[in-house]
């Protein structure tokens, strides 16, 4: 029994340990970039921002447990020593934070379904995406809910934005759900990490950049969700949205000029196979990298092992 105790506290001890450094090489690296505007699609930007969750992984997974297993004795007077217990319970409380404020934030999401009432407003939307109006008068759309998102339109936005308006409103949050945002959203707060909050905000902008040319198909559409940017975006007072969701106007968002500005000059989409790619690369990085070094990391591994059950 406490082999496999022994196990368990050292693979949570170093995917914590490793996530703690890999978060903070990728934000001194984002530091670098970020400048640049190098890095602008939002796929690319999330598979960036979760290397260092998936390299901790990859390190667990195909060192950390295996090296345990193969080099380390089932029989052995070995007990838990101090640095072991220090890190498992450093690691037990980070995980242990994060999840409840993730746990505040579904049930701050949960409350807005309590005062809201089934509307029809959808339309044609209505089976891809159940739409719900609240009574604010604050103008404002967003998507709420990870496995089946639904729509929530507020009645200040009901009153502000005529029907081709509301349609591209609409259009707009349908290519959140549909992108699954609000998942992504809640897996970027789980791992957050102080030094890499611009990274996390610079997803979110991308996201809903992404969102607008998804639901802008022709230039009538795209005028009619830039009528619909201004409307609610200049709004005196906006409906307030849960932590966890996608609306149409986030307060951390671009300025509402430049996504204006954008579909305004719009132009057919252009082909995002080399973003995929990109996406590709940096998803395959982190096992290329672990997989050709696994032997040596095996043993050096096994060393760390015994330094820390000391």
């Amino acid at each position: 029994m406490m082999y496999w105790i022994r196990c368990a506290m050292l693979s949570v001890s170093v995917f914590f340990l490793a996530y703690i450094a890999l978060s903070a090489i990728l934000a001194v690296a984002w530091q670098q970039v970020r400048g640049r505007r190098l890095i602008e699609n939002a796929g690319t930007l999330f598979t960036l921002r979760m290397l260092p969750l998936i390299f901790a992984l990859m390190l667990v997974v195909l060192v950390t447990i295996p090296s345990f297993w193969s080099l380390e004795p089932t029989v052995s007077d070995e007990g838990i020593a101090w640095p072991i217990a220090v890190l498992f319970a450093a690691s037990m409380v980070w995980v242990g934070f994060r999840g409840w404020r993730m746990f505040a934030a579904l049930r701050q999401a949960s409350r807005y379904f309590a005062v809201a009432s089934p509307s029809l407003i959808g339309g044609d939307f209505a089976p891809a995406l159940r739409t719900y109006e609240l009574p604010d008068s604050g103008p404002n759309l967003f998507v709420a809910g990870l496995r089946r998102p639904r729509l929530f339109i507020s009645r200040g936005a009901i009153e502000t934005l005529d029907a081709q308006e509301m349609q591209a409103a609409i259009r707009h949050e349908l290519a959140h759900a549909h992108g699954s945002d609000n998942l992504k959203q809640l897996a970027v707060r789980l791992c957050a990490f102080p030094a890499l909050a611009s990274l996390d905000q610079e997803w979110l902008r991308a996201a809903e950049i992404a969102a607008d040319d998804r639901s802008a198909t022709d230039e009538s559409e795209a005028a009619d969700l830039a009528s619909a940017l201004i409307k609610v975006g200049t709004a005196s007072a906006r409906l307030t949205v849960p932590e966890l969701s996608m609306s149409l106007v986030p307060e951390f968002d671009t300025p509402v000029s430049d996504r204006v500005r954008r579909l305004l000059e719009w132009k057919p989409g252009s082909d995002d196979r080399g973003s995929r790619a990109a996406q590709l690369c940096l998803l395959v990085l982190p096992v290329g990298i672990v997989a050709l070094n696994m032997f040596s990391l095996m043993s050096q591994m096994h060393r760390f092992t015994e330094i820390l059950f000391r």
